[in-house]
């Protein structure tokens, strides 16, 4: 039988309404907005962010990815829906039927440590019966239409339970292919939006036929111990994978079975070097990553947010791929013991009090960094669920060719090096299309669950590897 199994490190690893019809309420506000007859990409953000985001604006511009902003005012006051999330998705519809906009960029998190968001958010209810019973999706504001081309509200019957899934039947149905490309850099402050967008800008400018672009650095170990013949150390394996589809890249690789992996100071130093592309298969959490020994319940902490100060990279930032759980949980906080136990009938154990309960996720913190960490991160807000093995003998590890977390991943590297894509967002959203319609992300609760979860942390329009200089 194939086995199944969840990406995640938990203690017991470490110690062994009704639906609305809203339409816009002026038909007209996108008309007004510039003199463009068309646009490539909006940004949506709130009012106070405007001014740290215009020279992001003027930058794509200049590449004739024409972009304008849309505040999160304006949004609220000229869309209708039954809340905030939905009337942010309205309004995309809007952009894309009324000047063909292709990329989405969400600028705004949590307001700082509290429970209120700058850009709102969407919790998917596609329960895996393992840790949360909801998980942060932004796959929600990019299916616009459902297979009838119209809108796709993830809320079938119209209960106001968004994208509900109880035991092994979907209860809402959904399209799930993304209309637009999509991505999030969940900013708390003017400041976070000032140091990204300075820090997409240079990337942008200067990372074209640098040297250190060409490198990937391949980071993993004994995901799951004990399991997986013939390929028994499945994060090496899947990561080992990819370099087929790269062949113009230099690996380096921090790899437990053969000691170059022994902590983060390996990580680290390696990270520091710089790199196109970091690529981790193993064990997440929201501040942390860790793999086990090979065969052995021992683990090895790989980094830690408390190490993202360590980073000295500085202009050459990868974009960074992990195929684990909830390092792209944004939804997190120092006080969110409060909120924990207010919704105790949302999380499954004590578990989830202990890690949520952090500033930042890590995936975040390496991206909002200035002057070192990545570019970009793609990674799982809730429990990432993979495959081991070989179960049909064809010489491929199940978990690169079975969809999930690791076939998310594998897809990602595929579609940059078989199809020659190099807009961020375009990758990333052909990976979940590919996974959606190659391996039932539509019928499959685990399938559905990965796709929902795996977030960009980044700018959707990011050119990879930069622009030639003019």
């Amino acid at each position: 039988m194939k086995r199944i199994i969840p990406i995640v490190l938990i203690g017991i690893l470490v110690l062994s309404g009704t639906g609305v019809n809203a339409v816009s309420k002026t038909e007209s506000s996108l008309r007004q907005l510039s003199k463009f007859d068309k646009y490539d990409m909006v940004i949506i953000a709130p009012e106070k962010f405007s001014s740290a985001i215009q020279p992001l604006i003027d930058h794509k511009n200049s590449y004739d990815i024409q972009t304008i902003l849309k505040t999160t005012r304006e949004i609220y006051s000229e869309y209708e829906g039954r809340d905030e999330a939905e009337q942010v998705k309205y309004f995309i519809k809007d952009a894309v039927e009324t000047y063909n906009i292709s990329y989405v960029l969400l600028i705004g998190g949590r307001k700082y440590q509290l429970f209120k968001w700058h850009v709102p958010v969407r919790y998917s209810n596609v329960d895996d019966g393992f840790m949360d019973k909801q998980i942060l999706t932004d796959l929600y504001f990019a299916d616009i239409y459902n297979e009838d081309f119209e809108f796709e509200d993830w809320d079938s019957n119209g209960n106001g339970i968004f994208s509900e899934w109880v035991g092994d039947n979907p209860i809402d149905t959904m399209d799930l292919i993304p209309d637009v490309c999509l991505g999030r850099l969940p900013c708390r402050n003017k400041q976070e939006v000032i140091d990204i967008v300075q820090k997409i800008i240079h990337y942008e400018n200067s990372a074209f036929n640098q040297s250190w672009f060409n490198n990937i650095l391949l980071v993993g170990g004994d995901t799951n111990p004990g399991v997986g013949d013939p390929f028994p150390y499945e994060g090496e394996v899947d990561c080992e994978w990819i370099l087929q589809y790269l062949s113009d890249f230099s690996p380096t690789r921090l790899y437990v079975s053969d000691g170059n992996l022994t902590g983060p100071d390996d990580f680290i130093s390696a990270f520091n070097n710089g790199f196109g592309f970091v690529l981790y298969h193993g064990h997440g959490l929201q501040n942390e990553l860790k793999t086990f020994k090979p065969d052995s319940q021992e683990t090895i902490q790989v980094f830690h947010n408390n190490y993202v100060s360590d980073l000295t990279n500085v202009n050459m930032f990868p974009v960074t791929v992990v195929g684990c759980c909830l390092t792209t949980n944004f939804d997190v906080g120092i006080f969110d013991f409060l909120r924990i136990f207010k919704n105790l009938g949302k999380y499954h154990r004590f578990f989830d009090f202990k890690y949520s309960c952090v500033s930042r996720c890590i995936g975040w913190n390496m991206v909002k960094k200035s002057d070192g960490g990545s570019i970009a991160h793609i990674g799982s807000s809730s429990t990432a669920w993979g495959e081991t093995g070989d179960d049909n003998n064809d010489t491929i590890p199940d978990g690169v060719q079975t969809g999930y977390t690791s076939g998310l991943c594998t897809e990602f590297f595929r579609i940059y090096g078989e199809d020659e894509k190099s807009i961020l967002g375009e990758i990333y959203a052909d990976a979940l299309s590919s996974v959606i319609l190659n391996h039932s992300g539509r019928s499959d609760r685990l399938q559905c669950k990965c796709i929902q979860e795996f977030q960009l942390i980044g700018d959707p329009s990011l050119k990879v590897g930069g622009y030639p200089t003019i």
